[in-house]
């Protein structure tokens, strides 16, 4: 009897657990998930760097950066094959690395490295860097924290790392005269243009000559579609006020921040993106913020079909489209840096690896 009677409780215990959830009773179900969604933004998985440059022939050294709100972030330095004056400034998307990502994105995994040995092979120096809380850098937050307590704002706090790159190598014993670039990807792209909002007189150096934005998105477009995509719930205002709340941050407004550039920009993007592609007019989110940039400015559609077909239409099929189709990027950079001046005859320093 008592078997029975404890079977029937148990089973009005999950029928009630059961209408809670799916009925989200008293917001129980929208708290879960909105808390649970701040932490992957603020505090998302520190993967790890499982390559080196030197896997793809290039020696390097191992270096630290450090932003002006004092946090350390690991780098690389990858010196050009012979001596140069034009280098390279790099940074990644969220929930990578400075390497890439096995896992990536909806099946599809990420690696910046051989992107990077286009670069170097074209006589660039590359100074590339894991953002705060992400990779062998600093900063996270909880079971994340490593150093420095420092939240990942997707942009929204990681321009001060931008700013850290910038000094490094402006900075430098060989490469502070030389002709600067940033290539920047998604959230790497937010902070980019958040720089130049931030510290105008500090981007207005002459020394900067473009910046390449890959796949910046609208972060409040794209979070509302990744958010119904994945959850199944349309919870993105929740989501933004409990992060602003409790970490003092919104999520990063490119339109806004675009406005403020003053170098050529190269756009690149994948059309069919689902978190950047509007069904409701055709447009992907990046023409935009595109649309946005006053200055100089290019812009490449990523498509499976065409001249370059590349990958099959998701987000992550983006950021290896110049490790396939080089050509565009190089042509991009040639042109907005001058000829290359009259370098020390030193060669390139050796690596410590």
């Amino acid at each position: 009897m008592f078997i029975k009677i404890g079977s029937a409780l148990l089973a009005v215990l999950v029928l009630f657990g059961a209408l809670v959830w799916f009925a989200d009773l008293g917001g129980i179900k929208t708290r879960i998930f909105v808390n649970q969604i701040v932490k992957m933004r603020v505090s998302p998985e520190r993967l790890t760097n499982i390559k080196t440059p030197l896997d793809y022939g290039m020696p390097f050294s191992d270096v630290d950066i450090m932003t002006p709100d004092g946090v350390r972030l690991s780098a690389w330095e990858i010196p050009a094959p012979t001596a140069s004056d034009k280098t390279i400034i790099m940074n990644h998307a969220l929930s990578t690395t400075r390497y890439g990502s096995v896992e990536g994105l909806d099946g599809v995994p990420v690696e910046y490295l051989p992107m990077v040995k286009h670069l170097h092979d074209a006589g660039y120096n590359v100074v590339m860097y894991d953002h705060r809380g992400q990779g062998d850098s600093d900063g996270g937050t909880g079971e994340t924290q490593i150093g420095t307590e420092a939240p990942v704002g997707v942009g929204a706090t990681e321009w001060q790392d931008v700013i850290g790159s910038l000094q490094y190598v402006k900075s430098h014993p060989r490469f502070s005269d030389h002709q600067i670039a940033f290539v920047s990807h998604c959230m790497g792209a937010s902070a980019t243009f958040r720089a130049w909002s931030e510290a105008p007189q500090t981007f207005s150096d002459p020394q900067i000559k473009s910046v390449v934005a890959i796949q910046p998105p609208i972060a409040y477009r794209m979070n509302k579609r990744f958010i119904i995509a994945k959850a199944k719930m349309d919870i993105v205002d929740d989501v933004l006020a409990a992060q602003i709340a409790k970490y003092g941050f919104g999520f990063a407004d490119n339109v806004q921040h675009a406005k403020n550039l003053t170098v050529p920009v190269l756009f690149s993007q994948v059309e069919a993106d689902e978190y950047t592609f509007d069904v409701d007019t055709g447009v992907n989110d990046v023409q935009l913020i595109y649309d946005a940039a006053p200055t100089e400015k290019e812009i490449i559609w990523v498509r499976a079909t065409g001249d370059k077909p590349h990958g099959t239409g998701k987000r992550f099929d983006g950021y290896g489209y110049f490790n396939k189709y080089p050509d565009e990027l190089l042509s991009f950079l040639g042109k907005h840096f001058m000829s290359e001046s009259i370098v020390s005859s030193e060669t390139a320093p050796d690596s410590d690896q």
